[in-house]
């Protein structure tokens, strides 16, 4: 019988952020948000989760009776410190091709790369952010 070779895929160590112990909690304190549901949403199978605004002139969910989901308000807002950061920690940047690593700051940024990348460049730019120490959060293996 003939022995297969087994490919050992090793996962590449993961790059944390510099990112001090204010940022850290502020990031803990964005996740606290409550998940905003549509009005009567366990009712009805045919209703999507994705949010809507309740209009209704009896709507208890508009007149925000305590009984009824959240309604997304000014305050729900993340701290503008922490604002469209990744949970990681990280900023995010859209990567398209090998060269747009040179622009990223891998001590701040981590790379996303784009839906349209296909598989052949997406492991070059994978292979060249794994040389770079650059972190990558949509890493197919």
């Amino acid at each position: 019988m003939e022995e297969e070779e087994v490919k050992i895929v090793e996962k590449p160590p993961k790059i944390k952020a510099n990112i001090d112990n204010e940022t850290k909690r502020l990031i803990m304190e964005r996740k606290k948000k409550p998940r905003f549901i549509r009005q009567q949403l366990w009712q009805f199978k045919k209703l999507d989760e994705k949010w809507r605004r309740p209009r209704g002139r009896h709507s208890k969910q508009r007149r925000h009776f305590g009984y009824r989901p959240p309604i997304p308000r000014i305050g729900y807002s993340s701290p503008k410190k922490v604002r469209g950061l990744h949970p990681s920690g990280f900023r995010e940047k859209i990567v398209y091709n090998v060269n747009d690593l040179e622009d990223v700051d891998a001590s701040k940024e981590a790379i996303r790369i784009a839906g349209t990348v296909g598989r052949k460049k997406r492991m070059e730019i994978i292979a060249k952010a794994d040389e770079m120490g650059i972190r990558v959060l949509n890493r197919v293996l």
